[in-house]
């Protein structure tokens, strides 16, 4: 699973499909991190014109199921494109997958996988 922002999809998902990595689900999601996230006003509420929040913050969730030798080329593919020094870049998430099936054809495991 791959959290990234909303901005960086198109550029993620073009350089995933030329790593050969091209079968993933896609969905807008929301979460927050562990730190506030300041904000600009706008309405001169705040003298510095920022507020802080601790609220839901719009990200891309990237579902890429591989076989377990091309994690490392996904991942570093994925941190090439999204990392920019700063909070809310994203993360990672790297979990087995215990069984796959494919409805249609009823492969499993790898044959299922792509």
């Amino acid at each position: 699973m791959i959290i990234i922002r909303p901005e960086k999809y198109r550029q993620t998902k073009e350089a995933l499909e030329k790593e050969g990595f091209s079968a993933f689900s896609v969905m807008n999601v929301q979460g927050r991190g562990k730190k506030s996230v300041e904000f600009s006003a706008g309405d001169g509420s705040n003298s510095d014109g920022t507020e802080r929040y601790h609220r839901f913050v719009t990200k891309k969730l990237l579902i890429v199921y591989i076989n377990d030798e091309d994690e490392r080329r996904l991942s570093e593919t994925v941190i090439g494109v999204n990392k920019m020094g700063q909070a809310g870049d994203g993360k990672i998430f790297v979990s087995p997958i215990k069984r796959s099936i494919r409805i249609r054809t009823g492969e499993e495991n790898e044959d299922a996988l792509v």
